[in-house]
């Protein structure tokens, strides 16, 4: 519990004084709801007994100064100054009822939105080493259910507790006032439900650990199966999808079904010894009446404090559990927000100049023991044009996330301008770089706020023009709203094709010194794509230009090529000097040269 205060109290300083506001309203109502059968026990033994024949009696209210010098017989201002007094009593509890859940829920609310961009900031500037480590559903939850959670215990739990001991304390008060007998039942009957609560303690906290995670494999499987949406259908793999949710659902449902379980055995201990406390102390207030030491007043009193308290132990247990939800979610939030994440910190200050030089130094990156990228040395120059070629899982992809920062190096250094790469601001180096990425995302948004995604305050002309050397006009105009037009999340309703129009035209939009295509045409038409790179290369000038591709024809123009194997450069040079060498690469062109000459010659037929 300390540690969660610790973490969080940062979050809710700012309005800790109205936090402290709303729980003193809390208080008061809780004043108001023991001081009512004190009243309630004068209006019995001075007016309702009285009426009903019997003598009135002397009672052990705390508000008996407030009918002091009434004559015992005048039971209708006695009546109406104590019906006023419960008016009075009602107002100021709904008033506190409403102060207290508005102010705390109005300023929590500002506190919860904090850390959920805390946590999404964590997530943005986080290194792939730190967000390798948590699911999809992790994070998810990490950065909408978790706050929630936390500021739950601001806003309630933590008031809750602090109403439950209040009430407990005062009635125990009150109970002893009637007579000291009455506590020993409520005593016992505490120490028996604080013992079930050390005893459940730590099977319920575990049980809520298990539901974040399930829960997180469950949130998973629904997010790949939604964006996956297009793929489950055209290979029909609905049913085996439903499967793989159906178990994770079940799974779910049976940690659950564990936790009612041990929810209920807790429960009905927890009645058990209620009804028995309530029974004994019942059977003790009819004894101390019929023996005439407390008054037919005071017994009502008593009966509500006891039924009343016996509430507010129960709900004091309900709401520890809940502390304890509170701590394992801040627990998973804060664990992640505090995780120190050495790749990101690893980078300076620096910022990449306007023609900066990369070099790879013998640079290898492993997957577990085996070599993903094996000691890759380059040299580009600003300005220099690089192919990139290689079968699937080459490495690739790899070398150009190596290459921007976005997956790291474990042996060797990427240098950029002859300094460490982590010498530079990530910030800074993020801007040096466009990358046109192998999996297009497209946001639900226009076509144009998908290219502008850079700039979302650019003017028109600029998006178009983004767009026009990406040839995205070439759809773009027949939708009704053209760039204005809004495209489904991920990109849907629209083909491969144009989506990875998109994805270039936003590359191309943010104009940086370098220029990273990563497979951005595999699924265009060979016209499409000759029209493309043609526009990239008048663009580009003095750019530095990086093609990953699979079409060895899309290279010619490249100033060096080099051909990747199991993550090692078998081949490297120009065009000329790859197709001389009758290799990999040169065999590859070839083949793919015959299969455009045969389609070109069926289409002529």
């Amino acid at each position: 519990m300390k540690e969660f205060f610790k973490n969080s109290l940062p979050y809710f300083k700012r309005y800790l004084p109205i936090h402290i506001l709303a729980t003193l309203f809390g208080l008061f109502r809780m004043v108001i709801v023991l001081a009512t059968p004190q009243v309630v026990a004068l209006l019995v033994d001075r007016v309702i007994n009285p009426l009903l024949g019997a003598e009135p009696a002397q009672s052990a209210s705390v508000f008996s100064f407030l009918i002091d010098g009434f004559p015992p017989d005048d039971y209708v201002r006695i009546f109406w100054t104590l019906a006023i007094v419960l008016l009075v009593f009602a107002v100021a509890f709904f008033v506190c009822f409403y102060l207290k859940w508005n102010l705390a829920h109005y300023f929590s609310l500002k506190s919860e939105r904090k850390m959920r961009t805390d946590a999404l900031n964590k997530v943005n500037s986080a290194s792939s080493e730190l967000l390798a480590k948590y699911s999809a559903g992790d994070l998810i939850l990490i950065t909408t259910k978790d706050p929630s959670a936390i500021r739950d215990m601001y806003i309630g739990t933590a008031q809750f507790i602090l109403d439950n001991l209040f009430y407990i304390v005062v009635s125990v008060i009150l109970l002893w006032r009637i007579h000291f007998v009455l506590l020993f039942a409520p005593l016992a009957g505490s120490i028996a439900i604080a013992v079930l609560c050390i005893a459940y303690q730590k099977r319920i906290g575990k049980h809520y650990e298990c539901v974040w995670r399930d829960s997180s494999s469950l949130s998973t499987t629904v997010q790949e199966s939604v964006y996956g949406i297009r793929t489950v259908v055209s290979f029909s793999k609905e049913e085996e999808r439903r499967k793989i949710f159906g178990g994770a659902n079940e799974k779910l449902l049976q940690t659950n079904l564990n936790g009612a379980k041990i929810f209920g055995k807790r429960e009905l201990i927890t009645q058990i010894i209620r009804a028995a406390v309530l029974v004994l102390e019942v059977a003790l207030g009819i004894y101390l009446g019929i023996r005439g030491i407390i008054s037919a007043g005071s017994f009502m009193a008593m009966t509500g404090y006891i039924g009343m308290l016996l509430w507010q132990i129960a709900s004091f247990l309900f709401n520890i559990n809940g502390a304890q939800k509170n701590v394992v979610s801040a627990k998973r939030f804060f664990g992640f927000l505090n995780e120190k994440d050495e790749a990101a910190e690893r980078y300076g200050a620096d910022i990449p100049s306007a023609r900066p030089h990369i070099s790879f130094k013998d640079v290898c990156v492993k997957n577990g023991e085996v070599y993903a990228l094996d000691h890759i040395s380059l040299d580009l120059p600003y300005g220099k044009k690089l192919g990139v070629m290689g079968r699937t899982g080459s490495g690739k992809t790899l070398l150009v996330k190596v290459m921007q920062g976005l997956a790291e190096a474990h042996e060797g250094e990427v240098y950029l301008d002859e300094k460490p790469v982590h010498a530079y601001d990530r910030n800074e180096l993020a801007r040096a770089y466009s990358y046109a990425m192998q999996n297009v995302f497209l946001f639900s948004n226009t076509i144009a706020a998908n290219i502008a995604l850079y700039d979302p305050d650019a003017d028109r002309e600029q998006i178009e023009r983004a767009g026009a050397l990406a040839e995205v006009n070439e759809f773009a105009a027949r939708f009704p709203e053209g760039y204005g037009t809004t495209i489904g999340e991920k990109g849907f309703g629209l083909s491969g094709g144009q989506k990875q129009r998109i994805s270039i035209a936003r590359a191309l939009f943010k104009n940086a010194r370098i220029l990273i295509f990563d497979d951005v045409t595999s699924a265009l038409d060979l016209e499409t794509e000759q029209k493309i790179f043609r526009n990239l290369e008048a663009e580009c000038g003095e750019k530095t230009l990086i093609l990953v591709t699979h079409r060895a024809t899309a290279l010619k123009e490249c100033d060096e090529i080099v051909f990747l194997e199991e993550g090692r450069i078998t081949e490297r040079g120009t065009f000329e000097h790859l197709m001389a060498q009758n290799g990999n690469f040169a065999e590859i062109y070839r083949r793919q040269v015959n299969e455009i000459a045969c389609a070109e010659g069926k289409h002529e037929e």
